[in-house]
């Protein structure tokens, strides 16, 4: 069995045991998902001020808008679920030790930390965010071609990766400043500035945007499906997302070098 192999065995144990235990309690996950969705409704409706006059606001209709406010749900429903309860957990590990006991492990100890536990109360959130964007290009008049959803698919996928990069980061944070709460106010801020189209910010707020990359997670996987995305960023989001994975993981191997245990 190979190493990769055997720690998706791992992990995929871990999720199972989380979503067991986050099933007992049935009616928190039945409740979160009505809030859900009463908070996506009321952003779609909420979208709708700024179009009261106009039929578009910086290039883009109402309709292509509500495809950004969807993906920023499901991405943010993903963070929520995979990213937010490991990262809520980093400082307890560094301040009570478990984070040395984590480190003996035959395991990869970022996979470990970054990707062991589930909020299974957010499941449905990249559901529900996905069904609004389908609605908004279903709005917007605007047909979906194979190569358009391959290039969705394509920036989506980098869009994830680097959510996880940005997690990652912070937990080298925690270790380096031996914990450090409210981490996952940091994260939410970061994808929360994702809920519009860069373009509807002004400069420079909207060429920071692009740099630090914002627009890479809901913006251009968004003009991707709707096939207003300028060709070469389908080569530059590949680069951008692995670029910034690595840069993460070297950020979190430094931080365990320099990190002495819970006793130092």
């Amino acid at each position: 069995m190979s190493r990769w192999t055997r720690q998706a065995r791992v992990l995929k144990i871990c999720w199972r045991a989380a979503v067991s235990a986050e099933l007992e309690y049935r009616f928190n996950f039945v409740s979160n998902v009505a809030l859900s969705a009463f908070w996506l409704v009321w952003a779609a409706v909420g979208a709708s001020v700024y179009f009261r006059f106009t039929g578009a606001v910086a290039g883009w209709t109402h309709a292509e808008v509500l495809v950004v406010i969807g993906l920023f749900f499901a991405l943010n429903g993903l963070r929520q679920v995979l990213l937010q309860p490991n990262l809520e957990r980093m400082t307890e590990y560094v301040r009570r030790g478990t984070l040395d006991f984590l480190l003996t492990k035959p395991f990869d100890a970022q996979l470990l930390v970054s990707l062991r536990h589930l909020n299974v109360s957010n499941l449905l959130d990249p559901v529900l965010g996905l069904a609004l964007s389908t609605v908004g290009v279903v709005l917007s008049g605007r047909g979906v071609s194979a190569a358009a959803l391959a290039a969705f698919v394509l920036l989506l996928a980098c869009a994830m990766l680097l959510m996880y990069a940005l997690t990652v980061a912070l937990m080298a944070l925690a270790v380096v400043l031996m914990g450090a709460e409210e981490l996952g106010e940091v994260s939410f801020a970061f994808v929360e500035l994702s809920r519009f189209p860069v373009d509807l910010y002004r400069n420079p707020a909207q060429a920071l945007l692009t740099v630090v990359p914002v627009a890479f997670l809901t913006t251009y996987p968004a003009a991707a499906l709707l096939g207003r995305l300028d060709a070469y960023l389908l080569l530059l989001a590949p680069v951008v997302a692995a670029g910034a994975v690595l840069l993460a993981s070297l950020a979190w191997r430094r931080a365990l070098r320099s990190y002495a245990g819970a006793s130092a």
